[in-house]
């Protein structure tokens, strides 16, 4: 016996009653959107795997669905921020700014599934290209909010970060450009979970261990640039103090390795100097606007440009005045987000779901130099937020959620002779905005009424050589089992009729 082929993990099935809830999610938000200007776009699900070396790097490489096709390396999207990015590249760099856009549809990333997390999911969200950066932070903030009011969820966390503070200290260290990205990685591992300094420092020690002596970690780091000075400065130390050398290359092999040691011995002393700025910054998350007292001590501390402090106090002051309340709103600079092309605001909402954990509902930010990563000549400002579909679905009141919609009436034919009348009487009906099926069992009209029963469909329409010849239908209520003859041409408003009197 062949195999059954199973579902892949982390993938789901669509059944008919979610797939209505989330296409009518999609419209409801569609149309909001569109209301504040913001126009709807799409792009495809395979892209060059280039284009999201920006956004997830190598690190993050392994979560995304890449391969290698025609001697073309290529991705399943992995989320949509890149790809609109591509899309203006390619058609909007005449167009003036400010452009809006916003989107609905499935990323891919080969992420631990578990809980509301699926390795396919559905994220709908915006960007916002041009504008006042402050006036465009703001503006996406609060339609992310507004969003969730549309939804009459009101309950939700707000916390508002800035890249700017962890990337302006990190850039002063002088690391490179791996040791950089570790030290952005940790910072959203701390901030993730109570274990996440642990995690950080675990990571740290796997990545930079205080023992360097594993040959294949050298070979694995080694690039060979070492500069002719640092080769005769280093050549002169060891000869001095006697240690003797073999033939050149072997001089040259101590010398790489003696200078990746203390090269390697630097970062991590910097990059511990980093985890612990981060975990301070860490520590102090709050709620505005006692918060920002202690961030101003701490940047102060660390000799730090306190400017993204001033702009996240003005944009906190304008979504407080539009009706955002301030006990819903978290400051938390050690905000990361998981991808590398944040260069200001970046936020996050959360909520409760249905076990009462906390759920990640929309995350977002700017991102004035992805534009220039991607391929353009020049920076464009630019921001926006993504929600998860699926989380999100599972916030919305019972109330909210629309049914699918019922089969108001089943055609049964007699027999095959009325076959064709059958199938006129169905399409003129739903022609006519009415939810008709047609039995197309061929076992006659007794098994069509039990079928139509098991189905929980209200009205049977049933047609024969009677009904065929006077242009009329048989309509039987299947719960009441009353039954009339009704004119063709008088069914659609009878039927109607009756449909409403079911709804109201």
């Amino acid at each position: 016996m062949k195999k059954r082929v199973e579902r892949l993990r982390g993938m789901y099935d669509l059944l008919p009653e979610t797939y209505h809830q989330q296409r009518w999610l999609m419209g409801r938000l569609g149309d909001f959107l569109s209301r504040a200007g913001y126009v709807q776009v799409d792009s495809p699900i395979l892209e060059q795997s280039d284009l999201f070396q920006a956004s997830f790097g190598q690190d993050l490489w392994q979560n995304l669905y890449s391969f290698r096709l025609h001697h073309r390396e290529l991705c399943l999207r992995p989320e949509y921020t890149a790809s609109i990015c591509r899309m203006y590249l390619d058609h909007y760099q005449q167009q003036p700014l400010p452009l809006r856009f916003h989107y609905a549809g499935p990323i891919f990333r080969y992420e631990s599934p578990g809980r509301e997390r699926y390795r396919q999911h559905t994220q709908l969200g915006i960007e916002l290209f041009g504008g006042q950066s402050a006036l465009a932070d703001a503006e996406i903030v609060l339609l992310a909010c507004d969003v969730l009011h549309e939804l009459q969820i009101s309950r939700y966390r707000l916390e508002l970060g800035h890249i700017g503070v962890a990337s302006g200290f990190i850039n002063r260290l002088k690391l490179d450009d791996q040791a950089a990205r570790l030290l952005l990685s940790l910072m959203e591992q701390i901030g993730r979970s109570e274990e996440g300094e642990q995690l950080a420092r675990a990571r740290l020690e796997a990545l930079y261990p205080q023992s360097e002596s594993d040959e294949k970690q050298r070979i694995a780091h080694q690039d060979g640039s070492v500069s002719e000075a640092e080769s005769r400065l280093v050549g002169s130390l060891l000869g001095g103090m006697d240690i003797p050398f073999g033939d050149d290359a072997d001089r040259r092999e101590v010398i790489e390795r003696f200078l990746w040691k203390i090269e390697r011995s630097e970062q991590r002393r910097q990059i511990l100097y980093g985890l612990e700025f981060l975990q301070a910054l860490h520590a102090v998350s709050g709620p505005p606007p006692e918060v920002f007292h202690e961030l101003r001590a701490l940047l102060a501390r660390y000799e730090l440009d306190p400017e993204p402090l001033r702009e996240l106090e003005q944009l906190v002051e304008v979504i407080e005045q539009s009706g955002v309340p301030r006990e819903q709103i978290i400051l938390n600079l050690s905000l990361g987000r998981g991808v590398s092309y944040y260069t200001g605001l970046v936020f996050e909402i959360h909520a409760e779901n249905q076990t009462g954990s906390n759920t990640q509902l929309c995350g977002g930010g700017r991102y004035d130099h992805l534009m220039r990563a991607v391929g353009s000549s020049r920076d464009v400002k630019a921001c926006g937020f993504a929600f998860g579909l699926e989380r999100l679905l599972t916030q919305l009141p019972a109330s909210e959620v629309p049914e699918l919609e019922a089969t108001a009436a089943v055609v049964i034919p007699v027999s095959e002779q009325d076959a064709a009348y059958a199938m006129r009487v169905a399409r003129q009906l739903r022609l006519a905005g009415t939810h008709i099926e047609l039995d197309i069992t061929g076992h006659g009209v007794g098994s069509g009424l039990k079928l139509a029963a098991r189905k929980k469909v209200r009205y049977a329409l049933i047609v024969g050589e009677v009904e065929r010849q006077a242009e009329t239908v048989t309509l039987r209520d299947l719960e009441t089992s009353e039954e009339q003859s009704v004119p063709l041409k008088e069914l659609v408003p009878q039927l109607l009729t009756r449909e409403g009197k079911m709804v109201g």
